[in-house]
């Protein structure tokens, strides 16, 4: 059976293809030369504006119990609930930190991307981060306690809880406050 073309439905077609894909293109460009026009404090503030400011709960950090799990992964247990509390401020994140005998890990929220997340980094002797690498493998578990999985690690030489903000002079990151940590 032979199938008869209808040209205008076919220029509808075309033309709406077309439309779509310009639409997608413009909004490309836009959004990759958009920070490179305006500073970046000023898009962060158009995009976040009008956000949830999260919600806190000094419990969710308070730490009752911690080790290495029988699934070979760091945890720690906390008074509250694990993972309630995403950040009020701007410029700020929350973490669980983990330090092992194969590296140190984070669990964080942060105010850009609440959703909590890890991480594998390094902190100096005054709790700044060093070094991060978001790429190392590791991820993050919440339910009734925080857990690092594939870590690798068989000790847990210490944990952590704390705030972390950006110094927005030199852009480094450190603990604001540690609600509370614990060597093994």
């Amino acid at each position: 059976m032979r199938r008869t073309i209808n040209h205008k439905e076919l220029f509808k077609c075309v033309n709406r293809c077309a439309v779509i894909a310009i639409a997608l293109f413009f909004m490309y460009v836009f959004l990759n030369t958009i920070p490179q026009l305006v500073p970046a404090t000023n898009v962060r503030n158009i995009v976040f504006a009008g956000g949830s400011k999260g919600h806190f709960n000094e419990d969710d950090f308070k730490i009752k119990k911690f080790g290495i799990g029988t699934d070979g992964n760091p945890f720690l247990t906390v008074e509250g609930k694990a993972g309630e509390s995403i950040p009020q401020k701007e410029d700020t994140g929350l973490a669980y930190v983990f330090v092992t005998n194969n590296g140190t890990y984070a669990a964080t929220s942060d105010w850009m991307y609440t959703k909590w997340h890890a991480h594998e980094l390094k902190l100096d002797e005054k709790n700044c981060v060093k070094s991060m690498n978001m790429n190392s493998g590791v991820g993050v578990e919440m339910g009734d306690d925080v857990k690092i999985t594939n870590a690798n690690a068989t000790k847990l030489k210490n944990v952590m809880t704390a705030e972390f903000g950006i110094d927005n002079k030199d852009g480094s990151i450190c603990a604001n406050q540690v609600f509370d940590s614990a060597p093994k």
